[in-house]
């Protein structure tokens, strides 16, 4: 049975956790390992006012969009940020001095271009035929790609996020057969010898020729053939390349009528489901190189998705269930991530915000002692 709100005592909690940067652990709670907690997007505003926010709940990394990119992006172009005006705002200079790392994010890549190239020149063509206007694409992408990656590089950003999912294409017909869409459809261009490979690859080098050994987010790692063949271009072309999986979103038991992701995927914890998820991408050999997506909380439509101790064994998994080491996660807040949007969501069935944010607290990377922590000192934006 839902309880009913709480707003005044969330409201005493989260302005605590602002002023005070934290809470205690929980009690009785020995953590053996810590992980990294990154977040989907982040504060473009001037000075990032939300760093040192994010910094207190515990988000070692922010993905930050929408960026001026090599690819085509489906946010306005006015809204999508340089390199120059991120440094001119003192942005980046407040995730430094917050000790977060930040990541160039561009969305969804590459199924906004599958798209707006097909309409722009001819149902005929796709991203993955060899038609001169494809060729020519390709090559303006990889022109694109060395000169703000390079960019991006001597900016201090940690690595690249793509995002896979096929918001515009996908029109139900997964194999394709009847309605291609840019992982499906195209069985020809799959293998060593296919374009899906073949231009993964040349994206990929052209990366590597201005930042060797780039790290690269592959968001959301569903397990097309397609999708796995442009993915390991990538790898071989020397990059550092991370699952940024989606199927991790799940946690807690089934319940008749429920969404997919409040229930483990396929009754498997965080670990096992990582270990699932590299056998479609089996050119990923450990799970470190896995990011496992989590989203306890909806915050656009102000409800938890699932319950906070089911969170919490979502994360004790990833922290503590490989023997090889902790694996990271990543939050899909699914709506605005601010103390605004946590005061307004409600809390139930015995939960509050603390719950939650407890969680992160208990595992986070930024708490280690051994962790990079804020300089104490304002940026200095002269």
């Amino acid at each position: 049975m839902r309880t009913a709100k709480r707003p005044i005592l969330l409201l005493v909690f989260i302005v605590a956790t602002v002023s005070a940067g934290g809470i205690a652990l929980g009690e009785n709670k020995t953590v053996s390992r810590r992980t990294d907690i990154h977040l989907f997007g982040g504060d473009l505003s001037p000075d990032a006012p939300l760093a040192s926010w994010y910094h207190r709940l515990g988000i070692t990394d922010v993905w930050l969009y929408p960026l001026k990119g090599a690819f085509p992006q489906d946010q306005r172009s006015d809204t999508q940020r340089t390199v120059e005006q991120l440094e001119h705002d003192g942005v980046l200079a407040a995730y430094q001095h917050n000790a977060i790392r930040y990541w160039w994010f561009e969305r969804p890549v590459p199924d906004y271009a599958y798209e707006t190239e097909k309409r722009r020149n001819a149902p005929g063509i796709q991203l993955w035929d060899n038609a001169p206007e494809t060729q020519d694409f390709w090559r303006g992408v990889c022109e694109s790609a060395t000169v703000i990656y390079a960019q991006a590089r001597s900016a201090g950003f940690e690595g690249l996020v793509f995002d896979g999912e096929a918001y515009y294409s996908y029109k139900g017909d997964e194999s394709g057969k009847t309605k291609p869409w840019v992982w499906g459809g195209h069985g020809d261009q799959y293998g060593l010898q296919g374009n899906y490979y073949k231009r993964g690859r040349q994206v990929g080098e052209a990366i590597q020729s201005v930042w060797p050994g780039a790290k690269i987010v592959m968001v959301y790692a569903f397990g097309y053939p397609g999708e796995r063949w442009w993915y390991q271009g990538f790898k071989d072309a020397g990059l550092e390349l991370f699952l940024g999986a989606e199927h991790t979103y799940g946690a807690g038991p089934a319940k008749p009528g429920g969404q997919w992701y409040q229930s483990w995927w396929l009754g498997k914890k965080t670990k096992a489901t990582c270990d699932w998820k590299r056998t479609q991408f089996p050119f990923i050999h450990d799970n470190q190189h896995v990011i496992a997506g989590v989203a306890p909380i909806d915050f656009g439509a102000h409800t938890p998705n699932y319950r906070a101790q089911d969170f919490r064994e979502q994360v004790d998994s990833a922290a503590n269930g490989d023997p090889a080491g902790p694996i990271p996660v990543w939050i899909w807040p699914g709506g605005p991530f601010s103390p605004q949007s946590w005061k307004e969501t409600d809390f139930a069935d015995g939960n509050a915000a603390q719950d939650y944010i407890r969680v992160l607290h208990d595992y986070s990377r930024a708490f280690d002692p051994a962790k990079a922590q804020p300089t104490g000192k304002a940026p200095d934006r002269r």
